[in-house]
């Protein structure tokens, strides 16, 4: 009889480590960053931004359903497409974006946690957006309800992101500001 035995060595790295050497390197990071450009070039082409869940703040069910209401057949379409084909595949970009971002910025894994939360916030929004628009013109109160938590949620998380930055940024230019080395000039 045959046995097999697995064996794990120490050195292996997990799926999550690949994850962070992939965002430490500045050529992923530049892609990232083009791809999070052409997913907000092409969301514009494809989600009415006067009309769109996604850009509110702290809707109402009235709110949500008088914006969408706006929207003929056709765009709502386009919104939902707009939604599964663009907005699914960006929350990824985003995330792996700002994630790696912040480590840059920050030289640990800690803050990682603010863009996978606004990854996860703008999930469910958009899964809620996309059940309400499948159900107009019929209203359903308690969706719209829940989408507008999730929108809100995403924006106040987008909030703290940008905060994260803006003092990671300062904080690396404050040790260079007091340095007593010399500045090195180009040509000396």
């Amino acid at each position: 009889m045959f046995f097999l035995t697995l064996s794990i060595e120490p050195n292996v790295t997990s799926p999550m480590n690949s994850v962070y050497v992939f965002l430490s390197k500045w050529k992923n990071l530049l892609l990232l960053f083009c791809l999070f450009v052409l997913a907000n070039v092409l969301l514009g082409q494809f989600m009415p931004k006067d009309h769109a869940l996604d850009l509110m703040f702290a809707y109402s069910a009235d709110d949500a359903y008088a914006s969408l209401g706006q929207l003929d057949a056709e765009q709502r379409k386009l919104y939902s497409f707009g939604l599964w084909a663009l907005d699914m595949p960006y929350l990824f970009v985003y995330g792996l974006f700002f994630s790696g971002v912040l480590i840059k910025l920050w030289g640990r894994r800690g803050f990682v946690w603010i863009p996978i939360s606004i990854m996860i916030m703008d999930f469910f929004e958009n899964i809620l957006a996309l059940n309400i628009l499948y159900y107009l013109p019929e209203r359903h109160d308690s969706l719209a309800f829940l989408a507008s938590i999730f929108t809100t949620s995403k924006w106040i998380l987008v909030g703290v992101l940008a905060i994260a930055v803006i003092l990671g940024l300062f904080c690396l230019k404050i040790p260079r500001l007091f340095s007593k080395e010399p500045s090195v000039k180009a040509g000396n």
